[in-house]
């Protein structure tokens, strides 16, 4: 690969990255909403739709890098303090690295994205349970409490958020791939 060829593909990853991490921000502060009556205080929010997106375009490393801006732009705007900033870059590195790393086995297959998303949800749950059960207790002032919340809370929380993150992203993906047919066509 050329000097200038490596050079174009590092401005694309770069710009590629910036847009949607920059997008995720704007999701995460426009739409937000609990989802359980029984925990308020989680909040769902789409931003993990365009760090899917990234994670179909580009390399693992770059969507952690997407993951950790997010979560830290986000923990400097208030939202959540250092346990919500904390827990939210584990949880979406976590989806986003795995949809990544599962997508690029499987690329060109009729289902890899969506086998990457199923896959990347589910990691996303185990990871916020282990968050759970690390960071509920500063949270909640109570172990017991927090290991409570895990079975009734926590995991229909992730499934559901995540499943509304990955189907949103690919809906998003297939329309984008669509209109990027039409244009070259």
């Amino acid at each position: 690969m050329s000097a200038t060829t490596h050079s174009v593909k590092v401005v694309r990853q770069i710009t590629t990255s910036g847009v949607l991490a920059a997008l995720a921000v704007v999701l995460a502060l426009t739409i937000r909403f609990p989802l359980l009556p029984s925990a308020p205080f989680l909040m769902y929010e789409p931003t993990d739709v365009p760090l899917l997106l990234g994670a179909f375009r580009l390399s693992p490393l770059w969507v952690t890098g997407m993951s950790a801006v997010v979560a830290v732009v986000m923990g400097l705007t208030g939202t959540g303090g250092i346990i919500g900033t904390v827990s939210r870059f584990v949880g979406s590195a976590a989806l986003a690295l795995t949809a990544s790393l599962v997508y690029q086995r499987l690329a060109g297959r009729r289902r890899g994205k969506l086998v990457s998303v199923v896959l990347g949800i589910l990691v996303y749950t185990l990871a916020e349970i282990g968050m759970t059960i690390i960071l509920g207790p500063l949270f909640f002032g109570d172990v017991r409490v927090a290991l409570g919340f895990i079975l009734p809370v926590v995991v229909p929380f992730n499934l559901l958020k995540g499943t509304l993150n990955g189907v949103a992203a690919l809906i998003v993906d297939a329309g984008v791939n669509a209109w990027a047919r039409r244009r070259s066509a």
